[in-house]
């Protein structure tokens, strides 16, 4: 993750404004990028910032909108199994193919903690065919997205590289309904997060005003595109808000408790992968991902000491919404936000 120098850089542009109003002018001018955007911004649990903008809103785009937000979904994914592990037992090292022995031969080395960290030699798109054809595609439950990539090959003997893969967190979705012993993905997330859960899988028609290219002016949307059959890979919807209060569960130690959780962080075959680390810089534990696709782009920043969450979700995959986080953060905290590389 990459922590941008965001105070150094605002030094010489900072009013006597307070950080709420410097906050919505960033918003205001960060939102004329989006047809509809959104954010929420927390401070140790309490709400500091919120707003709504952009530039095409209709009636249905408020603070409480459900957008997708893709890719954010591997985050709250390796979270249900951060706490399997630390409240219920469960062996992150365990081979796939005790979960499921119905998986094919070729994964019969590869476990739950390779896949979390995207080493587990599961492929990813293989271009925009590879990507329309699987997002054309209809599923019930994660079982039946399988069949897009099963049967192929690994890309790579389980645990030798690292190569970032949604196909890979389809297949955990699929193994946490094995494991939960439940019959639906968003069940299977309530069994492991219990009431922090607050999203959903994208079976119901979301506001997704993008294409494939995206251009602003001509945005449109896409026929038969749906994200449904990736599940904890990159298909499930929640608002600003709920994203930042499931941010802030994590943080207040609700889901994990803190000690676990700096541990889990800490450890670079951690649960969490690549979506959470720890900065010297500043002393802070933190998890993040981005998630963006056609029809949308979101980003979730969670400090975990101080308790910072910064939550951005709308309907359009523009500007990648990470530095514009950071500096919401920055606007709220004491934070020395420099490069972490």
């Amino acid at each position: 993750m990459l922590f941008v120098n965001t105070l150094a850089a605002m030094a010489g542009a900072l009013s006597l404004q307070t950080p709420v109003e410097d906050a919505q002018s960033r918003f205001e001018a960060f939102a004329e990028e989006f047809p509809a955007l959104n954010v929420t911004v927390s401070v140790e649990g309490e709400t500091v910032f919120e707003a709504e903008g952009g530039i095409a809103r209709t009636g249905a785009d408020g603070l409480d909108t459900d957008y997708n937000f893709y890719s954010i979904a591997k985050l709250l994914t390796a979270t249900a199994y951060a706490r399997l592990e630390a409240e219920a037992g469960l062996d992150l090292d365990t081979a796939v193919r005790v979960i499921d022995p119905t998986l094919p031969d070729h994964y019969e080395a590869v476990t739950l903690r390779q896949l979390l960290n995207h080493r587990g030699g599961v492929r990813h798109y293989r271009g925009e065919r590879d990507w329309r054809d699987f997002a054309e595609r209809r599923c019930e439950t994660p079982a039946d997205a399988l069949g897009h990539f099963i049967d192929d090959a690994l890309i790579h003997e389980p645990g030798t590289e690292q190569q970032y893969t949604t196909f890979g967190y389809v297949l955990l979705s699929h193994l946490l309904l094995q494991i939960t012993g439940t019959n639906s993905f968003d069940a299977a997330m309530t069994a492991a997060l219990g009431d922090a859960y607050l999203a959903h899988t994208d079976r119901e028609v979301a506001d997704k005003a993008s294409n494939m290219f995206g251009d602003l002016r001509r945005m449109r949307v896409l026929e038969n595109m749906s994200a449904e059959c990736k599940f904890g890979g990159g298909g499930l919807l929640a608002s600003a808000r709920d994203l930042a209060n499931m941010g802030e569960a994590l943080a207040r130690g609700e889901i994990l408790a803190l000690d676990a959780l700096s541990d889990a962080i800490d450890t670079e075959q951690g649960p969490f992968g690549i979506a959470a680390g720890y900065s010297e810089i500043n002393d802070v534990h933190y998890a993040a991902h981005s998630g963006g696709s056609p029809g949308g782009r979101a980003y979730l920043l969670v400090f975990i000491e101080p308790q910072i969450v910064v939550a951005v979700t709308s309907n359009y995959d523009g500007p990648n919404h990470g530095e514009f986080a950071l500096g919401m953060a920055g606007l709220f905290s004491d934070l020395d936000l420099a490069r972490d590389e």
